[in-house]
């Protein structure tokens, strides 16, 4: 093996690596949503900002604030997952 082919495979062998932990991070984030831990979404405008609903582990009612955020939360899910599957398959390819 030479120099070259050497160093064409440890970039690639880097940029795999990048992506697996670009795929955990998103996971990660996946989890954290879903889970018990999760609180609210806290929208940041200027420099004041207001949260719609606060979950905790308490069943939140079922009103206006409440809808709003799970769409905004099934939204980031759903993208979430579309970026997961891009980067699989760009390591897929790679």
């Amino acid at each position: 093996m030479d120099r070259i082919t050497l160093e064409y495979m440890t970039d690639r062998v880097k940029r795999a690596m990048d992506i697996v932990d670009q795929i955990d991070l998103l996971i990660k984030r996946i989890e954290a949503v879903k889970s018990k831990q999760f609180k609210a979404i806290a929208i940041k405008y200027d420099s004041t900002g207001f949260e719609l609903t606060r979950w905790g582990s308490s069943q939140v009612e079922n009103n206006y604030s409440a809808e709003v955020e799970a769409h905004m939360l099934n939204a980031f899910i759903d993208v979430t997952m579309a970026e997961i599957n891009r980067l699989e398959k760009e390591l897929e390819e790679l």
